[in-house]
């Protein structure tokens, strides 16, 4: 099966009845002393990371205003928060703790090395969103446990059983989809609901996705969940199978503007990855030697880069850094620059790493592929010799 690192969408939601207030919230988890923890989450467009505060008791405390409702994630820079490919910097992260920052005081306690499964208690929506938890996470920890296994054995060279293991992970995902959809289908006025929906774009054909959407509450069809949802469900009619390709502009390596359209006349793989995704990185090898084989032949490979800094520099420094260390010699833009008004994760609806794009001489979109692994290598190389020969 192919690997995928999803992302998970930490945006925020806007409910016009919504008051400006506080919030505190307490984070106290076994094992934590030494480590640092981040709340990230998106409000009024931009993305924050918070730090905490270290109360002489240990608790990690976050305060803020919010206007609306916002699910945040809790970043832990605890080792065991993430799975080390190499000591260049590649890593698969680890699930995080999804939680709903509302007014008052909210409680989160549990152990810093499985910190996504802490307990969060404070306020109805949180309430909510951790009655879903409790069936989920035994799913999410097993899943987990399979993917640094699965890439430990990889590691090590046996790539039948890292295959055989993320196949097991995969089905633990499904079932976990199945959970969040059931959910949906159960609660259709819920918070919960919409926001669960705007991150499971992949796990139902585009007809069940607007469906579902459809069926949802209207006070939140104009909220900020809402409008991502209804957002995916267009740029999956822009990225429909023999439509046009959305068309860019952004800045290459050298700070110079390139155009998608000014490689018309050529095949187009459009791949999107980042510097700190493993399954990414693992699969550049396979990609350069088709790029070799088949550039002669007229394809071109784009990388669009999804980098994770809230620091530009650092996203810059850690994109260059890994297209030099991984040797990939195509062109190569960064979808941070300029996103606020270009996001090119959106408008192609790329909701896991790595996704890619095979387009045609006219810019035509013949093949999408989401994820890497053995299976995915397959399957494009089959598409490949399908249009380009052997």
């Amino acid at each position: 099966m192919k690997q995928t690192i999803l992302t998970i969408l930490t945006l925020a939601l806007g409910v016009n009845s919504y008051a400006q207030q506080n919030f505190t919230l307490d984070v106290q988890l076994k094992g934590q002393a030494g480590y640092k923890l981040n709340l990230s989450y998106i409000q009024h467009g931009q993305r924050k990371s918070d730090t905490a505060q270290i109360l002489p008791d240990g608790t990690y405390r976050f305060t803020g205003t919010i206007a609306e409702p916002v699910v945040a994630v809790l970043f832990n820079s605890n080792p065991a928060a993430r799975f080390q490919m190499s000591s260049g910097g590649m890593f698969i992260p680890g699930p995080l703790l999804e939680l709903v920052l509302e007014p008052g005081n909210i409680r989160v306690t549990g152990a810093s090395d499985v910190s996504y499964l802490a307990a969060v208690k404070g306020g109805p929506l949180n309430k909510e969103l951790s009655s879903l938890k409790t069936n989920e996470n035994p799913l999410v920890k097993e899943k987990w446990e399979l993917t640094k296994k699965s890439a430990q054995v990889y590691r090590e060279g046996d790539t039948a059983l890292a295959s055989k293991l993320r196949a097991k992970g995969n089905a633990l995902q499904a079932k976990k989809d199945e959970l969040r959809k059931s959910y949906i289908a159960k609660h259709p006025a819920s918070f919960v609901s919409m926001y669960l929906l705007s991150g499971l774009y992949e796990s139902y054909t585009p007809e069940q996705f607007e469906q579902a959407f459809g069926k949802l509450s209207p006070a939140y069809k104009n909220s900020f969940y809402g409008k991502y949802a209804a957002g995916k469900i267009e740029s999956a009619k822009a990225t429909a199978l023999g439509r046009v390709s959305p068309d860019f502009t952004k800045k290459d390596m050298n700070g110079q503007l390139f155009t998608l359209s000014s490689l018309k006349g050529k095949y187009v793989l459009v791949d999107f990855w980042g510097s700190w995704c493993g399954p990414c990185r693992s699969s550049h090898p396979h990609m350069k030697s088709l790029y070799e084989k088949y550039k002669p032949k007229g394809l071109e490979i784009v990388g669009v880069a999804e980098e994770k800094s809230s620091d530009m520099t650092a996203n810059e420094n850690n994109w260059k850094k890994a297209i030099q260390s991984d040797g990939i010699p195509w062109v190569h833009v960064m979808n941070n620059y300029g996103k606020e008004t270009n996001d090119l994760v959106q408008a192609y609806g790329v909701t896991g790493f790595p996704t890619k794009f095979l387009l045609d001489k006219e810019g035509k979109i013949l093949f999408k592929l989401i994820g890497a692994g053995e299976e995915g290598d397959k399957e494009l190389d089959a598409k490949l010799r399908e249009i380009l020969g052997e």
